[in-house]
């Protein structure tokens, strides 16, 4: 099953590079699917009515061209949910000259109040391009690893429609993440000394469980590999016990300030993050600095 769903970006989605944020396509793409579910005999209000919970799994995330305010924007959304009553969701994000935007494939499932989850009568298909690898590539922390980790409260105010966190405040704590590692290990009077900042291209999400809103969790990050021009961010989201919440893995890559396209990774990136550098990367990752370095 398909549909289409044309949003227009507004100047409230714009990040502080002047690009509208990553989470503002998950937004579109949640009311994408949204409708695509009410299509299928579930609208909002119904789902409300009969307590049952919309809750958010895996995602595979690619952005591939930047926009701003006032664009209009084709969310073009593929369905298939399988036999274990999983939706993958396969979506496209077009601009108005038809050119990809933002690719997002995901998986959730509907649960009724019962707890048990609901299968669509509807046949919407068996296309295996909407199904996401079962391996994510998300490996796990590294028992050798230093990360950088914050402990965070996650505000009542983040909580959804369905009494729950929706994918989109899962981002955001990624997100923030992000902001909190660059701070403390990458100030910016060291980017712009060594003419060098970094875009987030994309990743993989996947969430084990959503943690509740009102509690507090701790966000781990560090850096998973680097490999030329980019480099693999890892973040876990977990409680004070350890149990993970959910997982990321996004790429980065290095882009000069001053000339806007990709380069070879700064060997002073290297110098300045080694303490927080997957181990078993080392080997590689100093072959690489070497060859910036010539």
């Amino acid at each position: 099953m398909q549909s289409n769903k044309t949003l227009t970006t507004q100047v409230y989605d714009l990040d502080w590079n002047r690009h509208v944020t990553s989470r503002t396509y998950e937004r579109f793409c949640y009311a994408a699917r949204m409708d695509l579910i009410a299509q299928l005999g579930y609208p909002i209000k119904k789902m409300l009515a009969e307590g049952m919970k919309w809750v958010p799994q895996k995602y595979q995330i690619r952005f591939l061209s930047q926009q701003f305010q006032d664009a209009n924007l084709d969310v073009k959304t593929k369905l298939f949910q399988d036999n274990h009553g999983v939706c993958h969701f396969m979506q496209m994000v077009l601009d108005q000259n038809f050119k990809p935007v933002c690719e997002i494939k995901s998986t959730a499932i509907l649960v009724e109040s019962n707890h048990k989850l609901i299968q669509f009568s509807s046949d919407q298909g068996t296309d295996p391009e909407l199904l996401l690898r079962e391996n994510l590539q998300i490996r796990p922390f590294h028992p050798s690893t230093q990360s950088l980790t914050h402990e965070m409260y996650i505000p009542f105010s983040d909580m959804n429609c369905f009494w729950n966190l929706s994918g989109e405040a899962i981002w955001k704590f990624f997100e923030e993440g992000r902001f909190l590692f660059f701070q403390k290990v990458i100030d910016l009077e060291f980017i712009q000394r060594i003419d060098t900042t970094t875009f987030f291209m994309g990743g993989d999400i996947e969430i084990l469980e959503l943690p509740e809103p009102g509690s507090s969790i701790h966000l781990s990050s560090w850096i998973d590999s680097i490999d030329k021009i980019r480099f693999y961010f890892r973040q876990d989201i977990t409680d004070g016990n350890g149990k993970i919440f959910a997982s990321m893995r996004d790429e980065q890559l290095f882009v000069g300030l001053s000339t806007s396209r990709p380069k070879r990774v700064p060997v002073e990136f290297i110098e300045r993050t080694k303490a927080y550098i997957r181990p078993m990367e080392d080997e590689l990752t100093m072959k690489y600095a070497s060859k910036s370095a010539v």
